[in-house]
């Protein structure tokens, strides 16, 4: 079943209300937030503004105090301000550093006095195991008081975060269920800090989820320097080793455990280090069984959240059996920038180019599921093949991100130009285009006084007169309230 977002999330409802003896007044903060989505579709501008509230809670790194949260509590954030209950006064906050692929957030307060009499809470340095209890802190709806509720660990388990809907990391499962206005809270495990409140499954009782401790400390070291890196990509696809048949034909001997390298993506970090049909046997001294599993400290894992404990940069170790024989392989991981994994996009402009009132957009999460809805049209079904298979067909060797006709400004200039619409720039003024700031490029240089426009996959092509583009750009823009003709912006990371 599919774990999703719950509103603003989360409040661990639970089996009974918790007494305790410390003060959450002083540790944990109700969050309230005005939050502006920006329209892909019409990316010069934002939709309404909408209010948002979660909970923080104050931790302390060396001699820096933060209030830690999820990154979905703030994202696209226009204001925000925290509130202590044992001292009501808002106070404005801001995102000092943010990290969407883990759904973390740490808040600054520039007002020295709100921090004081604050009680930091403390890490715990064990995850808590199956049946262990745990107690959710936080503002959830329906008051403006602390709640505290208790719940046991059910499961932990390596799944998708929901706020970038692509990046999968270890999660606590707890037998509670989800509430909005409970995420960023902490869930304690022995009075220490186990995990920050996130995400639940929809229509699904009883059944919440926390980020646990490796995963906070992942990120927390990553911002210690000063700048988010974020995970690093292995880029493997493996296949357990169960079936006698597949063993033999890897050569492999009976005590020998592990998993087969299936396929390499070639932007990740094992590309030019391991191939497939290489077995790993092993990560950083820790054996692999036949179904991907570790054990640390007792605790069964997929071997993968051993990797995402490292930080970008760092090196990680694998036994390899290749062909008959034992290899010990070092690969240094790095996170590459890929416009072909299609994560939401949050706190970034929409880019996009306008020539003659043809709107170009680099293709996005946000704007294939807005075309998504228009799946039975043949202008949009071929978008979908770039989500799905743009990556493993390394579309990437080609371009860096796919470019589109997104929408056309009606006017005379560009009456014909329908036709065209959510197909993709191959080359513009027989320039190729490999990024929208390519395209931009190209629109300095017409063709002999013409803007031609060339697509994949198509014989004919888009001109515009360009003497009569710069002459009507003034009105096109005016008359559909366009601030600028272009935002080239940042390819999102």
């Amino acid at each position: 079943m599919q774990i999703r977002l719950v509103g603003i999330v989360v409040a661990l409802a639970t089996l009974a209300p918790v007494t305790h003896a410390g003060n959450f007044g002083q540790s944990v903060v109700k969050i309230a937030v005005t939050a502006q989505r920006p329209d892909f579709s019409l990316p010069w501008q934002d939709a309404g503004f909408i209010k948002m509230g979660g909970s923080g809670f104050i931790i302390q790194e060396g001699r820096k105090r933060w209030i830690l949260t999820n990154a979905h509590v703030i994202s696209d954030a226009r204001f925000i301000e925290v509130k202590r209950e044992d001292n009501p006064r808002p106070r404005r906050a801001r995102v000092a550093f943010v990290g969407h692929d883990c759904d973390l957030a740490v808040l600054d307060v520039s007002e020295a006095d709100f921090w004081t009499d604050t009680q930091p809470l403390p890490f715990s340095e064990t995850l808590p195991e199956l049946d262990d209890q745990v107690v959710a802190v936080g503002y959830p709806m329906g008051g403006d008081r602390i709640s505290l509720t208790r719940g046991v660990v059910s499961r932990i388990d390596y799944n998708v975060y929901t706020h970038s809907d692509v990046d999968s990391h270890l999660v606590l499962q707890v037998d509670a269920a989800i509430n909005p206005g409970n995420s960023g809270g902490p869930v304690l495990y022995k009075g220490r800090v186990a995990g920050v409140a996130f995400q639940g499954i929809q229509q699904a009782q009883n059944i919440g989820y926390a980020i646990p401790m490796p995963v906070i400390r992942h990120f927390l070291d990553d911002i210690a320097d000063g700048a988010y890196d974020g995970y690093p990509d292995l880029g493997v696809t493996h296949l357990e080793t169960r079936n006698p048949a597949l063993r033999q034909a890897l050569h492999l001997p009976p005590a020998k455990t592990g998993v087969v390298v299936c396929k390499i993506d070639p932007l990740g970090s094992a590309a030019g280090t391991l191939l497939p049909g290489d077995v790993l046997l092993s990560i950083d001294g820790i054996p692999i069984d036949d179904a991907g599993s570790v054990r640390v400290k007792g605790v069964p894992m997929d071997y993968i959240e051993l990797f995402e404990r490292k930080q970008v940069g760092q090196p990680i170790k694998f036994d390899v059996w290749r062909k008959g024989a034992l290899l010990t392989l070092s690969i240094p991981l790095r996170r590459p920038s890929d416009a072909f994994r299609f994560r939401s996009n949050y706190d970034v402009r929409p880019r996009y180019v306008i020539a003659g009132g043809l709107v170009f957009a680099p293709l996005t999460r946000e704007l294939l599921l807005t075309l998504a809805k228009q799946a039975g049209k043949p202008d949009t079904q071929h978008l979908l093949y770039d989500w799905f298979f743009g990556r493993l067909d390394e579309l990437f060797r080609e371009q860096d991100e796919r470019v589109i006709l997104l929408r056309r400004l009606p006017h005379p200039i560009n009456a014909y130009a329908d036709p065209f619409l959510h197909a993709e720039i191959s080359d513009v003024n027989g320039k190729a285009v490999r990024n929208l700031t390519d395209l931009a490029t190209a629109l300095r240089e017409p063709m002999n006084g013409f803007h031609v426009f060339h697509f994949l996959d198509r014989k004919d092509d888009l001109v515009l007169d360009a003497a009569e583009t710069a002459k009507t750009e003034p009105e096109l823009l005016a008359a559909y309230g366009v601030p600028a003709p272009a935002f080239i912006g940042a390819p999102a990371p």
